[in-house]
């Protein structure tokens, strides 16, 4: 009896195991790779001596693995309101177009009004954006902190700057350690008046504490850290600098767009699902939609050596 009953679960196990790979199709999809489009991407600044570039890319299928295709042979110009032109030029065929400034040059004046052209195969982009002022760094500090919720021990620090009296001013706020940009998407910082959105009673005053410790490295979560730049807290003889751009609130609205779907694009149930980014460009044919964002920014630096 023992042996029969045996037989029988051998015999319903192969059954099973033949009906599951039964049921193993594997399909191979036809996805339409879409139109191809161009991707501006223009956020220029005053710093002076500071060289400004624009990048220009073609968009590639969204499986492709390899690097976006760069756009070669454009004409590339600025304008301001005045008639002065800030002529870019790809100096090294890699769709990357430069405007070199004499020493002591720095790029546009505050308040002006800029418009960008881009023409390439008989087709115009356009864009303007107008140079706000922005605000300086006071101070970067930083402390040491014990090991707690999760936060491994180490030096963390904030920086100090006061918001321009008068509601609407946006920045943005770039950190870099030793040189390296902290470019993940949740560390994009952005502030609307002194706030983290529009709505916030913060006009005028001193940026709250969530933006001014924004500069720390987010940890990848799951993943070890590589080198002392993926290392959360800052070590000891690490060069922390702050800069803060002006930008518009348009750049904001597209900077907030794109944390978004970037952080929280498939994470949660409901989600902002992947799209098109709103944009400041226009072009010419009025079937195509180029992608991208124009922005002429002041910014100031600051910066400290942890000791």
């Amino acid at each position: 009896m023992q042996y029969i009953k045996l037989k029988q679960i051998a015999l319903l196990t192969c059954c099973f195991a033949l009906v599951f790979t039964a049921c193993e199709d594997i399909i191979d999809l036809e996805l339409e790779e879409g139109k191809v489009a161009l991707v501006i991407d223009a956020w220029v600044n005053n710093e002076i001596n500071g060289t400004q570039e624009i990048r220009l890319r073609n968009t590639a299928p969204y499986f492709s693995n390899a690097a976006a295709p760069a756009v070669l042979g454009a004409s590339v110009i600025i304008r301001d309101n005045q008639g002065t032109e800030y002529l870019f030029e790809d100096r090294n065929d890699q769709g990357n177009y430069t405007w070199i400034p004499a020493i002591g040059e720095q790029f546009g004046i505050i308040g002006e009004t800029y418009t960008l052209t881009v023409q390439l195969d008989n087709k115009t982009y356009t864009a303007t954006s107008t140079l706000f002022p922005t605000v300086p760094v006071d101070s970067v500090t930083y402390e040491f902190r014990e090991e707690s919720l999760g936060e491994p021990e180490g030096y963390y620090a904030q920086f100090f700057a006061r918001d321009l009296p008068g509601q609407g001013n946006t920045y943005w706020i770039k950190t870099y350690k030793n040189g390296n940009f902290l470019n993940k998407p949740q560390e994009i910082n952005i502030a609307y008046d002194a706030g983290p959105s529009a709505g916030a009673e913060v006009d005028g005053l001193i940026f709250i504490t969530p933006i001014r410790e924004a500069i720390n490295r987010t940890p990848d979560s799951g993943t070890d850290a590589v080198d002392d730049f993926d290392v959360p807290p800052y070590l000891l003889g690490d060069t922390i600098a702050v800069e803060i751009y002006s930008i518009s609130n348009e750049a904001f609205n597209y900077l907030e767009r794109a944390r978004t779907q970037l952080t929280l694009g498939d994470a949660t149930l409901f989600a902002e699902p992947p799209s098109n980014i709103p944009t400041n460009l226009v072009s010419s044919a009025t079937d195509e939609n180029p992608q991208g964002f124009f922005v002429v920014s002041a910014v100031a630096r600051n910066q400290v050596i942890v000791e």
